[in-house]
């Protein structure tokens, strides 16, 4: 499975595999949120017709995280592009005109298979909108007699910390993509590493930072406690594929 972080908490995820099915996550491409006091202050790093969506999964029905610019902009430029979110989403989603049939609602502990191959398992979320989801990718692991069949990668989507967050769907994860920005209903830097370490990836990524001044962090010291700790941490670059590799290397 490719990677492909887009600022703030969204993602574009890849499996050549599976028919090159692509999973586009929480895009915020326009400056909708700037009349509120939120200017952005790096631009999308990919380009719409770059997108190419099989289905595009919102977390939670929060303005940098369902964009009813980006959303109708998708919705429109790719008519076969399914859409998928909780419950307050596909609401959102009928406002903005977009036809039922294309909807699929998600629901922690109810697995969704995506593509041949490709599942996606929404999981709890612990933050200011009810319906917000954490989502977990499962896919093929390459080659045989792996004790895991599959790889695991959980995106928390915006969330509080919680006990409830580590759980049958999420521990063992290959790859944690994390919220540190510790404002505005999300866990900070030191409460995604607790969670880090009781999961215990193979790779432990910040997200959600350096979209806005006011409401970002330093994602440093996360990723200097993660390495401290023997999980394997960086700051991705926005819009570079990373490939996960077999036993969860990236």
């Amino acid at each position: 499975m490719n990677i492909r972080w887009l600022t703030q908490g969204a993602f574009l995820f890849e499996l050549p595999d599976a028919g090159g099915a692509r999973i586009l996550v929480d895009p915020y491409m326009s400056d909708c949120l700037e009349s509120k006091g939120f200017k952005r202050l790096v631009p999308f790093p990919v380009k719409l017709a770059e997108l190419r969506p099989d289905m595009l999964v919102c977390t939670h029905d929060h303005l940098d995280h369902l964009d009813p610019e980006t959303v109708a902009a998708i919705a429109g430029h790719y008519p076969a592009c399914r859409l998928a979110g909780g419950a307050g989403c596909l609401k959102h989603f009928t406002k903005l005109g977009i036809a039922e049939q294309r909807c699929v609602l998600l629901q922690a502990g109810s697995r969704m298979s995506v593509a041949d191959g490709l599942d996606i398992m929404p999981v709890p979320a612990f933050h200011s909108d009810p319906h917000a989801l954490g989502l977990v990718f499962c896919a093929p692991r390459a080659g045989e007699g792996k004790k895991c069949k599959q790889q695991k990668i959980y995106l928390t989507g915006d969330t509080e910390y919680d006990e409830r967050l580590v759980n049958e769907h999420t521990i063992g994860c290959d790859v944690l993509l994390v919220c540190v920005n510790g404002r505005l209903g999300n866990m900070n830097a030191d409460q995604a590493l607790t969670l880090a370490k009781r999961l215990r990836p193979a790779a432990a990524l910040p997200m959600h930072f350096g979209l806005f001044a006011e409401n970002t962090a330093n994602p440093q010291p996360f990723v200097k406690g993660c390495k401290e700790a023997g999980i394997t941490s960086w700051v991705m670059e926005p819009g570079k594929a990373y490939k996960v590799e077999g036993e969860g290397s990236v």
